[in-house]
């Protein structure tokens, strides 16, 4: 129950990256053939757990398992400033690596935290989306859509004809959707849950999003997934945790492999009023334009 209300308060900040270290909650990546967490708080005020010792339990492309830090120094690679490399904090893991996969998300938990008797469930996801999913969630979504260019929640581009004069003139079937990832998922409160994401266009403006169905229903709204860290959904791995078994999962993707503009890191908690975005992040060694 800890690790579950610490993940529950990750979920909560409107932004993400304001959550690094808040609760405990940081991105892992292997980097020189070493698994590493990075202080990327933007609020130093709270101590940061990374010191040697520490206990982490770390999720994965294969599981989860507790490990521990090695040691805690400063280096280069986690995040950029002035479009030069900052000097970070880190620290490094040792642990069962095999049994984990590629590293995810590291969670700080007590040093007498135990996975003995844990009822958690870790699920590899593959996408699951056909024609009968579009034909299920189309309408839906193109519904969900248009309420949100009227609330002003889709967001147009500054240079956008098309997006102007279909925000004065809303026409259905000028939006663009395409599903990429859907998953079946267990989620309490849910008779037939899908957690999925879709990428809407509308004119030269587009909106990825973290989305859950309960049959042909959509819960709740969009969980924003910015493209502005370069990675299509295709180039994204993707695994659920439930921390206790109960239908309280957490959807988590990573790239499959590093590309040339960053690894990338990302996590929703997924309920039965739909998903929220805890965790956007990015190693970007090259330091490009606009991260």
């Amino acid at each position: 129950m800890w690790l579950a209300a610490a993940l529950l308060a990750c979920a909560l900040p409107a932004r993400a990256q304001e959550a690094y270290g808040a609760k405990g909650l940081f991105p892992v990546y292997e980097t020189t053939g070493q698994w590493v967490i990075f202080d990327k708080r933007p609020d130093k005020r709270h101590p940061t757990p990374l010191g040697p010792g520490q206990t982490f339990l770390v999720i994965g492309t294969s599981g989860a398992e507790l490990f521990v830090v090695k040691r805690d120094s400063g280096t280069y690679g986690g995040a950029c400033r002035g479009h030069k490399p900052l000097r970070l904090r880190a620290g490094l893991l040792v642990g069962p690596r095999r049994k984990v996969g590629r590293p995810i998300l590291g969670i700080h938990v007590p040093p007498s935290f135990s996975l003995k008797g844990s009822r958690a469930v870790f699920t590899p996801l593959s996408s699951q989306v056909s024609d009968a999913t579009y034909q299920a969630l189309g309408d839906a979504l193109r519904q969900a859509t248009l309420a949100d260019v009227r609330s002003g929640a889709f967001k147009f581009k500054p240079d956008d004809a098309t997006g102007r004069r279909f925000a004065a003139d809303p026409k259905p079937e000028q939006i663009q959707t395409k599903i990429d990832f859907g998953a079946k998922l267990d989620v309490g409160g849910l008779k037939d849950p899908f957690v999925f994401i879709e990428e809407t266009e509308i004119g030269a403006s587009t909106r990825r999003c973290a989305r859950l169905a309960d049959g042909p229903r959509l819960v709740g709204g969009c969980a924003e997934m910015p493209l502005a860290l370069m990675a299509e959904t295709d180039l994204l791995q993707f695994v659920a945790y439930d921390p206790t078994g109960r239908g309280a999962p957490y959807l988590l993707a990573l790239t499959k492999t590093t590309p040339l503009w960053g690894d990338e890191r990302w996590g929703f908690a997924v309920r039965s009023t739909g998903p929220r975005l805890f965790l956007e992040d990015a190693m970007d060694i090259r330091c490009r334009e606009g991260f």
